[in-house]
């Protein structure tokens, strides 16, 4: 099933994200705890910006972490054709301005991981974003409209 390998991509792309912000973060914690860190002046702020950077990459941990926890545990359901849009289905659209189509996958978490397979491009939205606010209760051949200007025809729920 196509969704269930978006999902297992999805999660290999936000681990690797993971591995990668706990690197940083150490990164930062050795930078800000360094001896060449330390405020000979009270203009040198070297030591509290390491700080404020792993104070940041440490949110995006725990966000990362927050995400792979969310889809791990997700069962995720098949729609019939002319079910409503909700969490778990995965929407073509069409421009109705340059036709060029448009598959996603409506996710808990994942937002914006692109993933390919088989020569199409899947991208993960979740229900926050405009365009996942925008599709929840629509059907197929339902028009939806973006704050961008965007129209898009739904043309397949599955």
């Amino acid at each position: 099933m196509i969704k269930d390998h978006l999902i297992k991509n999805t999660l290999l792309v936000l681990k690797e994200e993971l591995e990668n912000a706990i690197a940083a973060a150490q990164q930062a914690h050795d930078g800000a705890t360094h001896e060449q860190s330390k405020a000979e002046t009270q203009y040198d702020t070297l030591g509290l910006e390491h700080a404020y950077l792993a104070q940041g990459q440490s949110r995006r941990i725990d966000e990362l972490i927050h995400s792979i926890s969310l889809l791990e545990n997700w069962k995720v359901i098949d729609f019939a054709y002319d079910d409503e849009i909700y969490l778990g289905a995965m929407v073509t659209l069409k421009g109705v301005l340059n036709n060029q189509c448009l598959t996603v996958l409506l996710a808990p978490a994942g937002g914006g991981v692109v993933i390919k397979l088989e020569e199409k491009e899947y991208q993960m939205i979740t229900p926050q974003t405009p365009l996942g606010q925008s599709l929840i209760g629509l059907t197929i051949d339902e028009t939806l409209s973006l704050n961008n200007g965007l129209l898009y025809q739904i043309v397949d729920v599955c």
